[in-house]
């Protein structure tokens, strides 16, 4: 059993990277801007729709809008 419903893939070690589902889909990316804050950006388009200088702020408000569209 899974203990998290969205990995920022590479979080910790790289720039950006996939942000993937417990269940294995892509759903956008991750990019760590100026070594503090954290944003998303849908599969799709071109702007993040979210910037969080929290990881699990971020994470919750991409399961959020992932379970709700």
């Amino acid at each position: 059993m899974a203990h998290w419903e969205v990995e920022l893939v590479g979080y910790g070690r790289d720039d950006h990277g996939d942000v993937i589902t417990d269940d294995g889909e892509i759903i956008g990316v991750w990019s760590l801007v100026d070594d503090v804050f954290v944003t998303f950006t849908p599969n799709g388009t071109d702007r993040n729709i979210f910037s969080e200088p929290f990881v699990g702020t971020l994470c919750a408000k991409i399961v959020d809008w992932h379970n709700n569209r």
